[in-house]
């Protein structure tokens, strides 16, 4: 009796850990395609909690799914596929929002403004600092990169 309480324990689980993990990629990835979309239009907010808590939902799904017990086969590679590939897509997504810098206010510049203060690396390796440019007539064209 014990044996087949295990199978049905084994059995069970593979669908529900497959349908969580499933479901925790999908949270994730849809928050991803939300977050983005909103990137060429400049309209993201400051502070993305919503993103933030959907991520840690997504992840949340995916460890539940990991969590039902042990899947052997194809179903059991398939959840920890998708599980590890959630996580690593929840984990990079929170990881970039630390990296961000959003200006606070509305930042802009006009003709004639003094430039702010920043420092960079050149393609040669050298830092290169705005100080540098001070009484100079000076062209700077800031564009997005396509990569």
């Amino acid at each position: 009796m014990n044996t087949i309480a295990n199978t049905f324990a084994v059995t069970t689980a593979a669908p529900i850990a497959a349908y969580l993990s499933g479901a925790g990629l999908l949270v994730v990835l849809g928050t991803w395609i939300a977050y983005f979309a909103r990137v060429p239009s400049g309209k993201v907010p400051i502070r993305p909690i919503g993103s933030i808590v959907l991520q840690c939902l997504g992840m949340g799904l995916a460890v539940t799914g990991l969590l039902q017990g042990p899947i052997s086969g194809a179903v059991g590679v398939g959840v920890a596929a998708m599980a590890g590939l959630t996580l690593l897509m929840g984990a990079l997504f929170l990881w970039l929002l630390t990296q961000r810098k959003t200006p606070v206010g509305d930042l802009k510049v006009a003709v004639g403004d003094q430039i702010l203060a920043f420092s960079a690396q050149s393609a040669d390796g050298s830092t290169f600092q705005s100080g540098e440019l001070l009484g100079k007539r000076t062209l700077l064209k800031f564009f997005r990169g396509g990569w």
